[in-house]
């Protein structure tokens, strides 16, 4: 979308975010919200926190601060969209696919990396693993959720994760793949 595109939504993308409020702590959080919600929409080319920062005349480190600092509830703000996906989007015809995403990567300080089976290579190579959760139904179709594959070697590795900024909650699925009906991928732990 073109600024004038993105101007043109006003009150109504105003309106939109507002149903997330609640989500955030503080009012530069929702403000920021905004900010990075119309670089999502533009036609910027790249859409990383600096060019989005840039583009809508906010100090780059302000918005990847957002990203990276600034208190929100994640989980909520998930667990919202999906409602209103839900509500908005339901159709008979409607379908949900999980997939998983393989993306080589040198190096080991990426949060995930491991030697592991990548199947966009198609072979056991250093990389990340996601799982994704999408929803598709007539005219319709969104990414629902999205999370990393912890290896059983980051998931143990508490001094690792903290390094990294790698969730402490989360858990990794069996190494072997015959284990894999009882996995929890990298899902949020219950609460004892």
């Amino acid at each position: 979308m073109t600024l004038k595109q993105i101007r043109s939504l006003g009150r109504e993308l105003v309106r939109f975010l507002a149903l997330f409020v609640g989500c955030f702590r503080s009012r530069p959080g929702i403000a920021l919200l905004r900010v990075y919600v119309q670089g999502l929409l533009s036609d910027e080319q790249r859409k990383n926190a600096e060019a989005i920062a840039l583009r809508f005349g906010k100090a780059p480190r302000t918005l990847q601060r957002f990203l990276e600092a600034i208190q929100w509830d994640e989980a909520r703000l998930r667990d919202q969209c999906q409602e209103l996906i839900a509500r908005e989007h339901a159709h008979a015809n409607a379908i949900g696919c999980l997939d998983e995403q393989g993306t080589a990567k040198s190096g080991e300080h990426t949060v995930g990396v491991a030697r592991q089976w990548l199947g966009s290579r198609g072979k056991i190579d250093n990389g990340v693993v996601s799982v994704h959760l999408t929803y598709s139904a007539p005219g319709f179709q969104c990414l629902l959720d999205s999370q990393l594959y912890l290896p059983a070697d980051w998931a143990n590795d508490l001094v690792r994760r903290k390094k990294t900024m790698c969730p402490m909650t989360l858990s990794s699925a069996p190494s072997r793949r015959s284990d894999w009906t009882s996995s929890t991928a990298l899902w949020p732990r219950e609460s004892a």
